[in-house]
């Protein structure tokens, strides 16, 4: 992005891209091999973070489980009053 402005993402993205044709310019495999890994990994880091989270703060996957009523703490004491409403399925 040129003339404006770039967040780390970007960054990143055009780095991944610039060492991929590098790796594809090389006249060594060997340093071919490098570079291809090299983008490899900052695609697979891209790939692991979101685009509103801080670099280096990976994206923390979800772990699946649903919130069911036995979950939810009522201020009330009462377990059948809550600003909370779980939904069965």
């Amino acid at each position: 992005m040129v003339g404006g402005y770039d967040t780390g993402m970007d960054l990143l993205i055009e780095a991944a891209r610039m060492l991929e044709l590098a790796g594809q310019a090389c006249e060594s495999d060997e340093d071919a091999v490098q570079f291809a890994e090299l983008a490899d990994r900052v695609h697979r880091y891209l790939a692991l973070s979101r685009p509103t989270t801080t670099l280096g703060m990976p994206r923390l996957p979800s772990a699946g489980t649903r919130l069911n009523d036995r979950d939810v703490v009522h201020r009330t004491g009462d377990r059948g009053t809550s600003h909370i409403r779980v939904l069965p399925d």
